[in-house]
């Protein structure tokens, strides 16, 4: 199967920008305060390593979670974070900070808790992986705009 790709500079520049502004409303998303997202606070009421077929990669690095007041279980990559996670029992009063995405609504997990706390004390706090895939995002976009430019002055394709 063919897919048929536009070889030309207006192209690749609207690719760029588009994948420009991508990258842009990933940091975004990504950085903010703990204001900056929902929240729901409640009891713990389920938190293991595994739920149900979860995890498909990485046993042992995923911690699952589910407080009363909110419908969907969180699922966290608590690599360095685990022992602070698995300190947590059953029963405990915590604070989530997420957004949702249509993928949470469609999967039945959030996975995007941002942090979580428990008496002004944070057990786990999103790691930077994801503002860094962004600012690489937009580094490539940019690369790749240039040599697109560089592709159309040397006559390879077309405006």
């Amino acid at each position: 199967m063919h897919i048929p790709i536009p070889h030309n500079l207006r192209a690749s520049f609207a690719f760029s920008i588009i994948l420009i502004f991508a990258a842009i409303w990933l940091i975004k998303k990504n950085s903010g305060s703990k204001n900056d997202y929902s929240h729901v606070t409640g009891k713990l009421t389920y938190l293991s390593k595994r739920l149900g077929h979860l995890p498909n990669r990485d046993l042992g690095m995923y911690r699952y979670f589910k407080i009363e007041n909110y419908a969907y279980p969180f699922e966290v990559y608590a690599d360095e974070q685990g022992a602070r996670m698995d300190s947590l029992k059953t029963g405990e009063l915590v604070t989530a900070y997420f957004y949702e995405t249509d993928n949470t609504h469609e999967e039945q997990v959030n996975r995007f808790l941002q942090f979580l706390q428990k008496d002004n004390k944070m057990y786990f706090t999103q790691r930077v992986f994801n503002k860094q895939i962004g600012y690489v995002l937009i580094l490539l976009a940019i690369v790749f705009a240039y040599f697109c430019y560089l592709a159309y002055t040397s006559g390879k394709i077309e405006y």
